[in-house]
């Protein structure tokens, strides 16, 4: 009875007890092995649910009861405990929980650092949250080694071009396999917003993408993102920016409006001189009275605005700015961004949304994007945990025709029209043309009833500025995913993993053309609208193994995947519209109506099997066999396999007396792996058209010839390589050399004509990639107010042809050879300006009477008679690479990454079209014409000025340029307000930046965006934009 009452009487008195404890206040800052601050490490008050997450510069304050237990944790380090204080601060510092033991997003599954044998390159969450940027792939560039990552222009929410050590294909995809969450994504990578990513994982090597099999050939992308902690307090974070923009690098210099009518008059007397053999004076004179006839208009409101010795006689009425009337040169740029993230005992969540809007180059082009994602984990209880992951992201993308040879294409249009022509309608005299409302009329140089002021030679019936603000080209994308997943522990040494992966996009392309000025005025408007489904569902079962002997470790996966990818492809178009009627309804005159239904299938065993013996010797084998209905039932199982090992040599006893090693490790892999993407669907079936019709019979059409037994891609990839960390870790880095064969390329091969057919699609050719790649890493200065840490990267890549449909052939600016390069210019050779008469020169081989070259060469005028040479220049770049660099001094952080690419060359066809020196009438010039022959004995590298037809700016290698750039991608800087002043309002964490996007760009060749598409040729494309954003981040 007395040991009941003193129980009872315990149990009254402890909760006063535990009131009078009082609470206190600790503070401090967690930082890692080096001093730098761990934004986001969390801090639990050990038995309770209590805790906080330090903010930027790693600071936190937390208030527990006396005499409490605080645990100080971060993803991929090593936990502590530390009694409260609240005399002193408590500052830790945090070492990676073996660093080795640092877990990597890897194929189906996540490895530690160390047992990793492959190449495998980790973008992590603090370097993506160091450059906030619109789209993951800006993270990717300049960040990892062996990627080549080439954008699209001044056109926000479009694709970039992702290559991974070279380029392993002609016909089908050479882009990598991306893959979010585990499964593989195939819709715009714009659709992610990078704050939502949690880490990116780059797989290069056939150890690591093998178990992708036949989709892995050309790397793998890994996007995780993000997710909730257990046990940590509900964390809400706002962020929002806004930004403006411009071009990144100037466009080419044009004529002004004085120096192009000279220079046409020039033209024109020198081609009664030299062709119809005129004295300098009648010439002259012929020019002067028919240069208005020949230009068709006529800004000077005089007969004759150039007298026959060249020189104006008056001022222009107009003088058109078509880059000020088409670009836009104060874009805005505007994100805001919202989060909810944290965790219970046995659950997890994050909630992410994001809105984006940007502007692009060219007026009237914008991308708006918005993207919220929830990701959810649980443990059922001790053996079930399951989770989902949803995503949902639409976007519109105003995007007017701004790359190629359109007449609508912007960027054309201003280096095409010279600013000799208005920008509105003009009189025969000049004066301005007015509506019946007394509004100025866009010109579209079609105006039949003057003679003057009427029709334009070039470009006629378009306007610049009309395209894109009467015509609409929008392109309209609903993206949704969901990834569900259930884990079951059968044993603690096995556990079986079911994952089911739904994707769901709608692209609608919309394009609208004016019924009433433009290239569709005379079929009353023209709307052409395609809506295409793309539906993915995706199976993943997997069996995992994991068990330890003394010291082996053994991890067997066996995974089945089924892969199921639909597209439903509708489009239509029509003409005869009313005004501003713009949907297909509207219609008189329906043109075309389409539509299709594609399915692909691929079926999966796999299996990988992983040893390591005392952390020290490591060695994985995997195999992965794929059938796919894209091959015949001979051909469409394909067999992929991998092997490698790596040594961690530092924990061998004979490192042990060199001091200056941390780590070192030595790897190797080899693999060979499949690539059917983009090949079409049925490619080795003679399947037949509908559609074709006879009168009012309908009849289909037969395809091509086709191959029965066409089959796999097949790429053999080897790597050998190293990490390291030397010098108490303040230098970390690896070296690898990779060697990327693929084989039975899927191309055309050339059949005789009499067979009715050009080619036959089958398995012929072969491409080989190799490379060396470089990473470093060092923390160059650390004390408790100032760190610095620096990284650089690089690779130098190689690409060979080692086997044709034939001996060699001719491709555009190239001549695939064997033993020579896809990329590797062949044009003819330009051999300077005659003195004598201003005429281009080319080089020619001097034949042999059996016409095989001597191996002389001499001059010739005759551009058909020049030969084309191999001109030890190429489009690849020979490096490419990237410097990164931290900063942080007391509540000031600076981050900046650059990235660089040398050894390229550039075709610029842009201005090769500038310097056509006046051959047609209306088209535009560059001011480097100013050098051009005037009379003989003239030394320069521009020829006469001709209007007739002539070959002078004809392909050859006097367009051909360096293009070397290195570009300050991004730079953030930014300011952390104080804890002490962020506690009065409640407050966890204040960030203010500013973040600038190409900054600067220094480039060799001047007048493009040096990024241009890898066959090196521009093609009138608009150029990135430089971007200065000011954002605040506040976490709540």
């Amino acid at each position: 009875m007395k040991d009941f009452l003193k129980c009872l009487t315990l149990a009254l008195i402890s909760p006063f007890i535990i009131l009078a404890q009082e609470n206190i206040t600790v503070s401090g800052v967690i930082t890692d092995e080096y001093g730098m601050p761990l934004p986001g490490a969390t801090v639990i008050e050990v038995g309770t649910v209590n805790g906080v997450s330090t903010d930027f510069d790693g600071n936190y304050t937390i208030e527990v009861v006396e005499d409490a237990t605080l645990e100080y944790s971060y993803v991929g380090y090593e936990a502590q405990s530390m009694l409260a204080d609240a005399e002193n601060p408590i500052n830790i510092s945090l070492v990676p929980a073996n660093e080795l033991e640092e877990v990597v997003i890897v194929a189906y599954g996540s490895q530690s650092k160390q047992s990793i044998v492959g190449s495998v390159a980790v973008i992590s969450e603090s370097d993506i949250q160091s450059q906030p940027a619109t789209t993951i792939t800006q993270a990717i560039q300049g960040s990892v080694p062996g990627i080549n990552v080439v954008n699209t222009g001044g056109v926000p929410g479009t694709n970039p071009t992702i290559r991974i050590r070279g380029i392993g294909s002609i016909n089908a995809s050479a882009a990598p396999l991306i893959i979010v969450d585990g499964a593989p994504f195939n819709g715009n990578l714009n659709s992610i917003a990078q704050e939502q990513v949690a880490s990116i994982s780059v797989l290069k090597d056939a150890s690591s993408t093998s178990l992708y099999g036949s989709r892995g050939a050309n790397g793998v992308v890994i996007v995780t993102t993000k997710s909730g902690s257990r046990e940590t307090p509900t964390k809400i974070s706002l962020t929002t920016a806004y930004g403006n923009s411009m071009m990144a690098v100037p466009m080419h210099d044009l004529l002004g409006i004085e120096d192009y009518t000279r220079f046409f008059w020039e033209a024109y007397r020198n081609k009664e001189i030299y062709t119809n053999e005129l004295s300098a004076e009648a010439a002259g004179a012929a020019a002067s009275s028919n240069l208005v006839a020949a230009l068709a208009y006529n800004p000077y409101g005089t007969e004759q605005p150039v007298d026959s010795q060249g020189n104006l006689t008056g001022t222009p009425t107009w003088n058109t700015d078509w880059k000020g009337a088409i670009l836009n040169n104060n874009a805005y740029k505007r994100q805001h961004g919202l989060s909810i993230l944290g965790g219970s005992e046995k659950t997890t969540f994050y909630m992410g949304t994001n809105y984006l809007k940007e502007q692009g180059q060219v007026k009237t082009t914008y991308f708006e994007r918005f993207a919220t994602r929830i990701n959810l984990d649980t443990e059922v209880n001790d053996y079930i945990k399951s989770g989902l992951n949803f995503s949902y992201s639409t976007s519109k993308q105003n995007s007017p025709n701004q790359s190629g040879s359109s007449y609508s294409n912007s960027i054309q249009w201003i280096y095409t029209i010279p600013s000799y022509y208005p920008l509105y309608r003009r009189q025969s005299d000049g004066t301005l043309f007015r509506d019946a409302a007394g509004l100025p009329v866009l010109d579209y140089g079609s105006n039949n009833s003057q003679a003057v002021n009427g029709v334009r030679p070039r470009l006629p019936n378009e306007n610049g500025l009309g395209a894109i603000i009467n015509n609409e080209i929008l392109n309209t994308r609903t993206y949704t995913s969901m990834n569900g997943y259930i884990r079951i522990e059968i044993l603690p040494e096995l556990n079986f993993k079911s994952n089911i992966f739904y994707e769901r996009a709608t692209l609608d392309n919309f394009r609208y053309t004016h019924n009433s000025f433009g290239a569709a005025s005379t079929v009353q408007g023209r709307v052409s609208q395609d809506r295409n489904f793309f539906t993915t569902l995706n199976a993943i079962q997997t069996l995992n193994y994991n068990n330890s002997f003394d010291l082996h470790t053994f991890n067997v996966d066996a995974i089945f995947e089924s892969y199921r990818s639909e597209q439903n492809l509708m489009e239509s178009q029509g003409t005869g519209f009313l005004p501003n009627v713009k949907v297909l309804n509207g219609s008189t005159v329906p043109e075309t109506v389409g539509g299709a239904i594609n399915e692909e299938r691929i079926l999966s065993a796999i299996t990988r099997l992983s040893y390591n013996y005392d952390n020290t010797y490591f060695a994985e084998v995997s195999f992965r066999r794929d059938g796919s209905t894209k091959f015949s039932k001979d051909t469409r199982w394909g067999n992929f396999y991998s092997f490698g090992g790596s040594w961690i040599a530092s924990n061998e006893s004979f490192i042990d007396p060199i001091p200056w090693v941390d780590y070192l490790k030595l790897k190797f892999s080899y693999g060979e792996l499949g690539n059917n993407r983009n090949i079409g669907f049925f490619p080795y079936l003679q399947v037949f058209d509908t559609g074709y019709n006879q009168l009012d019979n309908t009849g289909v059409i037969s395809s091509k010839f086709v191959d029965p037994n066409l089959t796999w891609e097949k790429t053999a990839l080897l790597n050998f390589g190293t990490e390291f960390t030397l010098f108490q870790g303040k230098l970390k880095g690896s070296i690898e050399y990779y060697s990327k064969e693929s084989i039975d390329l899927i191309y055309d091969k050339p059949l005789a004509l009499s067979t009715g057919n050009e080619s036959i699609k089958t398995n012929i050719g072969a491409i080989k990639n190799s490379g060396v790649e470089f990473s470093f890493n060092s923390m160059i200065f650390n004390n408790d107010e100032l760190s610095v840490d620096f990284g650089i990267n690089f690779s130098f890549d190689k690409n060979e042809i080692s086997d044709l449909t034939q001996d060699e052939f001719i491709n555009g600016t190239k001549k695939w050879k064997v033993g020579k390069s896809l990329y590797d210019f062949f044009i003819q050779e330009a051999a300077g300006v005659d003195p004598a008469d201003g005429y281009q020169m080319w080089y020619k081989d001097v034949l042999t009477s059996e016409g095989e070259p001597t191996g002389e060469r001499v001059t010739t005028k005759e551009y058909a008679d020049a030969t084309r040479y191999y001109l030890d220049k190429s489009s690849l770049p020979k490096m490419v690479g990237g410097f990164s660099t931290n900063v942080s001094y007391r509540n000031f952080d600076l981050s900046a990454l650059i990235n660089f690419s040398l050894g390229s060359y550039v075709y610029d066809s842009v201005y090769s079209s500038l310097m056509n020196g006046f051959e047609t009438p209306g088209a535009n010039g560059h001011p480097d014409l100013k050098r051009r022959w005037q009379k003989p004995g003239d030394q320069t590298d521009v020829p006469l000025f001709l209007n007739q037809q002539n070959d002078f700016n004809s392909t050859s290698s006097r367009f051909l340029f360096k293009n070397n750039y290195i570009r300050l991608r991004g730079l953030n800087l930014g300011y952390t307000f104080e804890e002490s002043w962020m506690e009065k309002y409640q407050i966890k964490g204040l960030r203010v930046y500013m973040q600038g996007d190409n900054l600067f760009t220094f480039q060799s060749h001047k007048g493009i965006d040096p990024e241009q598409n890898l066959s090196g040729r521009t093609s009138y494309r608009s150029h990135q934009m430089k971007t200065i954003s000011l954002g605040v981040n506040l976490q709540l």
